[in-house]
């Protein structure tokens, strides 16, 4: 896919403003073109491959349905969090984040993570996640901006106009994507891969971004989002028309 004015075309005039406040999912002319692949078998991996890149396969999708936070019952932020404390400021760099302007301007690169953790169903892994975060690990409201659960499922997570806490030193200016589960021991649910991907595509889109890198390639401390899912990074970022790794990280001014 080409990365050039045709993507600033496709956003209109509306820009990301819908996106910040409400995450609304316009259909039609926010719809693109996509490669439909994913989920054919792998002579050499155990996690299914996605198929090749191929004209005839191209397809028009739109934003998936997206679960907002007053629907699976998220907290509100905790602005007291011992690791996330008050609101950013020159002397408070570390206080929740709310960025000023188009968000075209601010996000480059999504980050792909795992949850490791997993309950009974997405929406009680999502508001468990959200509690770990908060009353755990003391950030003032789970880490990621989207979340993609094992049914297919998309939700909401922290808003978009506000900085992540998903990766150490690297949180401004990044996009956080959790898929859940363990994927250094599972692989991924084709739902899953296929409404992750639906999901990464629209951003990449309506955001401008540049590049799809994995957790652990920003930071080599940690093995998220795991060996089956890092398998499929490749594939997402060329259905988004994105560049795969770190090199499009820079953080807003």
């Amino acid at each position: 896919m080409a990365r050039s004015a045709s993507r600033r075309d496709f956003l209109g005039l509306a820009g990301l403003t819908a996106v910040a406040a409400g995450l609304s999912c316009i259909g039609g002319a926010l719809g693109y073109l996509a490669l439909d692949y994913l989920t054919s078998g792998s002579p050499t991996s155990p996690a299914p491959a996605p198929s090749g890149p191929s004209s005839n396969r191209v397809k028009h999708i739109d934003c998936p349905p997206i679960i907002a936070r007053a629907e699976w019952n998220a907290r509100a932020p905790d602005h007291s969090a011992k690791n996330e404390p008050g609101f950013y400021s020159a002397i408070n760099p570390l206080g929740w984040c709310v960025y000023d302007g188009d968000l075209r301007t601010i996000y480059r690169t999504v980050i792909v993570h795992h949850s490791v953790l997993y309950e009974k169903d997405d929406p009680v892994t999502m508001r468990t996640i959200q509690d770990l975060h908060i009353d755990s690990r003391g950030w003032a409201d789970i880490a990621y901006h989207f979340a993609v659960g094992k049914s297919g499922q998309v939700f909401e997570g922290r808003a978009l106009d506000v900085r992540g806490a998903h990766v150490s030193d690297y949180n401004t200016g990044s996009l956080g994507v959790v898929f859940f589960g363990d994927f250094e021991h599972e692989v991924p649910t084709p739902e899953q891969l296929n409404v992750g991907r639906q999901l990464i595509n629209w951003l990449a889109l309506r955001l401008e971004l540049t590049h799809l890198a994995g957790h652990s390639e920003f930071n080599d401390f940690t093995e998220c989002p795991g060996r089956y899912m890092i398998y499929y990074l490749d594939a997402l970022a060329e259905s988004a028309g994105l560049s795969r790794g770190t090199g499009g990280y820079q953080p807003p001014e």
